[in-house]
């Protein structure tokens, strides 16, 4: 059996209604207002992260950029105060197909074997770039080492050799050799 007290209310029925006990959907409330601010807290992390990727990013590129004009200068390419990214790429191209001569020379005084010498160096770059060699040897282990080189060279391509015999030169027998390659563009020698 009840007890009077619990059939009774003196309270206005406004003041029932507030009372301090979340139900479900306050609960559902404060769940749902919690994920939002940590999904908004995590996007703001992203973002300060990123902020932080793109003046590092953007301090290379300006680097780059500098690196640029200085090989425009070195190479005498007239160099614009707006250069933007579809002239650089243009000049990239450009740099690409050109054939860096004193590259080329720089590895063949690096792969050259002792008792080899050149006479006569011809270079074309105009349809394929190659080069012609002509030159002597004390013997035939000195060609065959220098050709070697070549073809283990990433710099150059297809060395043929066309002749390699011997001759007298001065009283002293040397093999003469003629040789031709291709040399890849735009490639520096490291």
């Amino acid at each position: 059996m009840k007890a009077t007290k619990d059939y009774i209310n003196l309270l206005p029925i406004e003041e029932q209604r507030t009372s301090l006990t979340l139900g479900p959907g306050m609960v559902l409330m404060s769940l749902v207002v919690l994920l939002w601010f940590v999904a908004y807290g995590w996007q703001a992390k992203q973002a300060w992260g990123l902020k932080g990727r793109l003046g590092s990013l953007t301090e290379k590129k300006q680097a780059l950029f500098q690196e640029l004009r200085a090989i425009q200068k070195e190479l005498g390419i007239p160099i614009s105060t707006g250069v933007d990214t579809d002239k650089a790429v243009l000049i990239q191209s450009l740099l690409r197909d050109r054939v860096l001569w004193s590259e080329v020379f720089k590895h063949f005084s690096r792969i050259v074997p002792k008792g080899l010498w050149f006479d006569n160096l011809e270079g074309s770059s105009a349809e394929k770039a190659e080069i012609r060699v002509k030159g002597g040897a004390y013997n035939y282990l000195s060609v065959a080492e220098f050709m070697l080189a070549i073809e283990e060279s990433v710099y150059f391509d297809k060395p043929q050799l066309l002749y390699a015999r011997r001759a007298v030169v001065q009283g002293q027998e040397v093999i003469g050799f003629e040789m031709i390659c291709g040399i890849q563009k735009g490639q520096s020698v490291q």
